[in-house]
């Protein structure tokens, strides 16, 4: 016997006069469907028919709240919930049709709210939605971000929301230090922000990296015995790699990055470690045949010097030029052209 799914025993069905069997729904099923699915099978293919069916559920059981209840107050919600179920899944199955579609619902949505907590919910659900198809090429993804965060941050100034939009804007901007600047400050003097310790700090972090830009950096720890600083490789490129052994998109991009910079002689390379444990520092470095210096403190994010620099994101890539110059807030993404950038330069 087949076994039905929690969410299929919420549902109610009802004998129409027909014979037939209609499923309805209340509120609270509408509302029961919003826990995500967290225990999905590491094989692709079962995880991915999870969430088709968790997005097919929501999307059915909307759809039978909307048939059963047209006017009650949580219909236009319902609307919302339903369109960004069907973008979801649309999403999951690549049909970039399907998406635009229920993007399209949303701002129409967007224009008829039943009162500015919906409006504010509506735009937020659909620009959440849209950054998750911004595309590709780093410019426009940039572009995308930043333009829907500052709408809604100007819509909506007091909403909790909008600075955090800001912040992770500006974190699609390290390649254009002032475009960042500006939205890390409109943030810091949104009223919201005053209240959140957590993205005050993210954006402290953030201004200090900015005002670091184009200024030597003075660093200096001990790895394996001896003294590294920074300020002996005065005429060298030099590539600053913050990273930890406990991040999986660190040893991705690491492994890559370790082995362009290995046929560079005029590159210098020095490591961060914010790993908590050195026996997974040592692991990672014997696997990924890092020869480079490391600074390890095991304070993971607390290390002293990523704190002092305002590093809030791993792997970040600083690169100075042979004045000692930070040239560069992070590097990951392009670093082959920056590198090279560098290199020519006297």
């Amino acid at each position: 016997m087949i076994q039905q799914s929690f969410f299929s025993r919420l549902f109610v069905l009802v004998a129409t006069a027909a014979g037939c069997a209609t499923l309805l729904a209340d509120w609270s099923q509408v509302t029961a469907l919003d826990l995500p699915v967290t225990k999905l099978s590491p094989n692709p293919v079962k995880a991915k028919s999870a969430m088709t069916a968790h997005f097919e559920e929501q999307i059915t059981v909307n759809e039978a709240f909307l048939k059963e209840f047209p006017n009650d107050p949580h219909a236009f919600e319902s609307r919302v919930r339903l369109a960004v179920a069907q973008a979801r899944l649309a999403s999951l199955q690549q049909d970039s049709h399907g998406v635009d579609a229920a993007l399209s619902k949303l701002i129409e949505l967007e224009k008829n709210p039943p009162d500015e907590t919906q409006h504010a919910e509506t735009m937020f659900r659909r620009i959440s939605l849209q950054w998750q198809n911004l595309g590709s090429d780093p410019d426009q993804r940039r572009d995308r971000a930043v333009t829907s965060a500052l709408s809604f941050s100007q819509e909506f100034p007091k909403d909790r929301r909008a600075p955090r939009l800001l912040a992770e804007a500006a974190s699609l901007c390290d390649s254009h230090p002032e475009e960042k600047r500006k939205l890390v400050e409109k943030a810091l003097s949104m009223p919201p922000t005053a209240s959140d310790e957590s993205l005050k700090k993210r954006l402290a972090d953030d201004l200090k990296r900015i005002n670091q830009l184009g200024k030597p950096v003075s660093l200096t720890f001990q790895s394996s015995g001896r003294t590294v600083d920074v300020s002996q490789y005065h005429g060298k490129v030099v590539a600053i790699v913050f990273w930890a052994a406990e991040s999986a998109p660190c040893l991705v991009w690491i492994r890559d990055f370790a082995g362009f910079a290995s046929d560079i002689p005029d590159l210098k390379v020095v490591g961060v470690s914010l790993d908590q444990d050195r026996n997974d520092l040592d692991d990672a470095k014997r696997s990924l045949k890092i020869d480079w210096p490391n600074a390890f403190d095991g304070k993971g994010w607390q290390n002293s010097i990523a704190r002092d620099f305002g590093i809030n994101a791993l792997p970040t890539l600083w690169l100075l030029d042979r004045q000692g110059r930070l040239q560069s807030l992070n590097a990951r993404d392009n670093y082959q052209l920056k590198i090279n950038e560098l290199l020519r330069k006297n």
